[in-house]
């Protein structure tokens, strides 16, 4: 299943709103309040059912969301209509198509605790009504360890778990490595069900890694853990799994490095799926590719689109900085005291004052980074009004 198309009408603090996809990677970014998450939302509630969170837009009688798509060779539309504002009144929705098992959501909350182990379970069932429930909720991340520890347990022996569970587990052991390779899967305590974890510092607890581990594991393992609870019977690769997976804040709890690789990651990891996630990241920006960003500006008290300047590599060879005013629409990188101390140095020039120009440029000379060319310009134009004044 691939999603070609949303159409959003009166949701939430979205007027109207069309947004096309790319068949791999989106990346939509944009200041807050815009409505990034409410987009997840909206294509996340299409392949759900029950009760809908979904609001109205304060101002619309009524919203209306319709996801184009892909699945099995053929197009779809899925419609669904939100009359409800009030916080304690809800709207209904109900997917019955297949399509709502290839549909997976992460929301933020991405890190997980410690879990003790007495016994491991066998799977749990994913009737349709599951499905639904993580559809609009977010993927659980309860049964991952157990998962993990049954495939481990079971892999020992030929016939106990069937050939795409075999795959599964050994690409889930690779996930561990996926971000830095020198951290990676070591055993599965037999006195303890512990998972334990190579690193540069020695053996850890699965759950003693970091909170950007634990936030790309959690992303990774439940992947391939869904995929396989919910196409158990057709015996689907998580590799091959074709579906949509949304992700809000991909950069949460990690370091720029890591942000600048996860995306890169996870579609080399999951190769068929399309991605469509938020961020604020630079980094995660800087790395993509032209078509996968998707910038969202409130524009005449509308939310919009805007059109950005890109480049056959995409913004990969671009700056920071220039992400960061061309792309995510700072108005300037330096902060409010450093372009205060340039006004005011500049002050100084046009009239002369020696004095108060040698000062400022002592204050900026202190605070600057060691490397930064701003500091000869600076020092020219200093050196322009003393020799005037000699």
């Amino acid at each position: 299943m691939k999603i070609t198309e949303l159409d959003i009408k009166g949701l939430g603090g979205i007027d109207a709103l069309r947004l096309s996809f790319s068949s791999q990677m989106n990346i939509i970014c944009g200041p807050n309040g815009v409505g990034k998450s409410t987009i997840l939302d909206a294509i996340a509630h299409s392949f759900a059912g029950g009760q809908s969170t979904l609001k109205r837009n304060v101002n619309a009688p009524q919203a209306n969301v319709v996801i184009s798509y892909m699945h099995n060779g053929e197009s779809h539309r899925a419609e669904q209509r939100i009359v409800e504002f009030e916080p304690q009144r809800y709207d209904s929705v109900y997917n019955q198509s297949d399509s709502v098992n290839y549909l997976i959501i992460f929301k933020t909350n991405r890190v997980f605790p410690y879990v003790a182990l007495d016994s491991i379970s066998k799977d749990p069932d994913t009737p349709i009504h599951v499905v639904w429930e993580s559809n609009k909720s977010g993927v659980n991340y309860g049964y991952t360890k157990n998962w993990f520890v049954n495939r481990y347990l079971y892999s020992a022996y030929p016939e106990a778990i069937n050939e795409v569970q075999r795959a599964n587990f050994e690409l889930a052991k690779e996930c561990f490595s996926a971000l830095d390779d020198t951290f990676y899967f070591s055993k599965v305590d037999a006195s303890s069900n512990e998972i334990m974890i190579k690193t540069p510092s020695g053996e850890i607890y699965y759950e003693y890694l970091s909170s950007g581990f634990k936030s790309c594991l959690s992303i990774m393992f439940a992947i391939i853990r869904e995929v396989e609870f919910r196409f158990g019977k057709q015996r689907v690769p998580a590799r091959e799994f074709g579906g949509v997976i949304l992700i809000d804040e991909l950069e949460l709890h990690l370091h720029p490095i890591w942000q600048s690789r996860i995306a890169q990651v996870l579609t080399a990891t999951f190769p068929k799926a399309q991605f469509i996630v938020t961020t604020h990241s630079p980094h995660i920006i800087q790395s993509a590719d032209p078509d996968q960003i998707k910038v969202l500006e409130r524009r005449d008290g509308e939310i919009k689109e805007r059109q950005i300047p890109t480049s056959r590599y995409g913004f990969k060879n671009w700056t920071l900085d220039e992400v960061l005013t061309d792309v995510m629409g700072m108005d300037d990188t330096r902060s409010d005291t450093f372009m205060k101390l340039i006004a005011d140095f500049e002050s100084a020039l046009d009239r002369e004052d020696q004095k108060e120009a040698q000062r400022i440029f002592t204050e900026l000379d202190l605070s600057l980074h060691p490397n930064n060319h701003t500091r000869k310009l600076l020092k020219l134009q200093l050196s322009a009004i003393l020799d005037e004044t000699l």
